[in-house]
C-alpha cells in the first residue's frame, strides 16, 4: 500500500468556472494544481511558498503558482485571510491574442518565475487590495453576471502583478547581493515526494552541495526548523489526513509515513499536533 504525497484535490463549486474564494486563519503545508493568491485581510501571518517564507502584513499577498508548496500560520490573533483559488484556464487565452503567449505561458511552464510576495511598501498595492475586495464581494454575492466581474478582477490582479513583477526583475538586477543565497526549492520538492523515507542529513547536504554543518545551519535558517523537524511535520500532516479520511489502523498509519516504532510515533504528532492520534480519529466520529 502507498501513500499518497501532500497533494490537496481542491473541490470547486462549479466546475465549468473554477475558481473558490474562502476566508483562512491558517493553511496546512500541501499542494495542488491550481493557483492560488493568499491575501491577509486583517494581522499578520507567516507564508511558506516552496523554500520561502515570509511575514505577512495586513493588506499584503502571496502567490502560489501551480504544485508550489505552501502554508500559512497566524502571527497575531485575529489574523484573517483570504484564499483565493482557481484553474489556470480561467485566465488564459484562447491563443488568438498576445495574452495567453506574452504573459502566463513563460510562467506557467516555469520558463520564467513569478515573485511570491507582493509588500506594502510598493504603491501599487492600494489598487490590488481594492481590485481583491472587489472580487471577493462578486464571488460573494453572486448577482447576475458576478463570473465576468470575478474574471475580469481576477486579470486586472495579474496585469497588477505582472507590472510588479517586471519592476522588481529590473531592480534586482541592479541591486548589489549582501550574502550568498541557497536554493532548497528542489531539496523541499524531494522531501515532498519522500517524507515516508529515511533521509539522513548526509544525504540532503549532497542534494543542495553543501557540508553538513553548513547544511544544518542553513536549512534552519530557510525552513525555521531542522531537517528532522520538517520530515516530522511532513510526516504528521500526512498521518492527520489518512485519520480524518480512512480507517485505516493507527498503527498502519504510523509505518505509511515513515515512523516504524508506534510509541515515537505518538510522541511527535503529540506533541506537534497537542493531542494523541486515537484522538484525532475520534473526533471525526
Amino acid at each position: 500500500m502507498t501513500v499518497s504525497p501532500l497533494k490537496e484535490n481542491t473541490r470547486m463549486p462549479d466546475r465549468t468556472f473554477p475558481i473558490n474564494v474562502f476566508p483562512v486563519s491558517s493553511i496546512h503545508l500541501h499542494w495542488h494544481d491550481h493557483i492560488e493568491w493568499i491575501y491577509v485581510k486583517e494581522g499578520s501571518a507567516r507564508v511558506q511558498v516552496d523554500a520561502s517564507f515570509q511575514a505577512l502584513q495586513k493588506g499584503e499577498l502571496a502567490f502560489v503558482n501551480v504544485k508550489q508548496l505552501h502554508s500559512a500560520v497566524a502571527l497575531a490573533p485575529g489574523t484573517e485571510m483570504i484564499s483565493i483559488v482557481f484553474n489556470e484556464a480561467l485566465v488564459r487565452g484562447s491563443g488568438l491574442d498576445i495574452t495567453e503567449h506574452h504573459y502566463f505561458v513563460p510562467y506557467l511552464q516555469k520558463q520564467l518565475q513569478w515573485p511570491s510576495w507582493m509588500l506594502d511598501s510598493d504603491p501599487l498595492i492600494e489598487e490590488m487590495n481594492a481590485s481583491f475586495a472587489r472580487l471577493v464581494a462578486e464571488f460573494q454575492g453572486k448577482a447576475p453576471g458576478y463570473e465576468l466581474l470575478v474574471k475580469a478582477e481576477l486579470l486586472r490582479i495579474f496585469g497588477l502583478y505582472f507590472r510588479y513583477a517586471e519592476r522588481s526583475a529590473a531592480q534586482a538586477l541592479t541591486r548589489v547581493p549582501k550574502q550568498k543565497s541557497y536554493d532548497f526549492t528542489q531539496l523541499l520538492h524531494t522531501l515532498r515526494e519522500r517524507f515516508q523515507e529515511p533521509i539522513s542529513v548526509d544525504e540532503a547536504a549532497r542534494m543542495v552541495n553543501l557540508s553538513k554543518a553548513h547544511f544544518c545551519k542553513v536549512f534552519k535558517q530557510v525552513t525555521g526548523k531542522t531537517l528532522i523537524e520538517y520530515i516530522h511535520l511532513l510526516r504528521v500532516q500526512e498521518a492527520e489526513r489518512l485519520l480524518l479520511d480512512t480507517n485505516y489502523p493507527v498503527t498502519e498509519i504510523a509505518d505509511l509515513v515513515g515512523f516504524s516504532n508506534m510509541t515515537y510515533f505518538g510522541r511527535v504528532f503529540k506533541k506537534m499536533r497537542s493531542v494523541a492520534p486515537t484522538e484525532i480519529r475520534k473526533g471525526r466520529q
